[in-house]
């Protein structure tokens, strides 16, 4: 029960963001604040393929535990990133979550 939860929670939260990273001018424009304007579209990719991964490791575990665990590590470059800008903790709260959420997820999938 807790690992479908949390990889709902993961899975459509990456889908949505991921989808959001490559058509939301808003979030284009946190990119350019980042520096990161060339890796734009390669982040918002690895979102939603990992959301996607993460949502058929319910069926195919292997899956499920490869992409929680390459979101785990966007999530922890994502927190450095927040970190060297010196951002505020509320703004680094998101990633730190994700990340704990998904590194939970790559120990469940792992011994399912």
């Amino acid at each position: 029960m807790t690992l479908t939860a949390l990889a709902l929670i993961s899975g459509l939260s990456f889908l949505k963001y991921g989808t959001a990273i490559l058509f939301r001018e808003r979030l284009r424009d946190e990119f350019r604040r980042y520096d990161l304007v060339r890796l734009r579209v390669i982040v918002g990719t690895l979102e939603v393929l990992g959301g996607l991964a993460v949502l058929l490791g319910l069926v195919l575990t292997p899956l499920g535990a490869f992409g929680a665990a390459g979101l785990t590590l966007l999530m922890l470059l994502g927190l450095r990133m927040r970190i060297r800008l010196r951002d505020a903790p509320r703004l680094m709260l998101p990633a730190a979550a994700l990340a704990c959420v998904n590194a939970t997820l790559v120990v469940l999938f792992l011994s399912s």
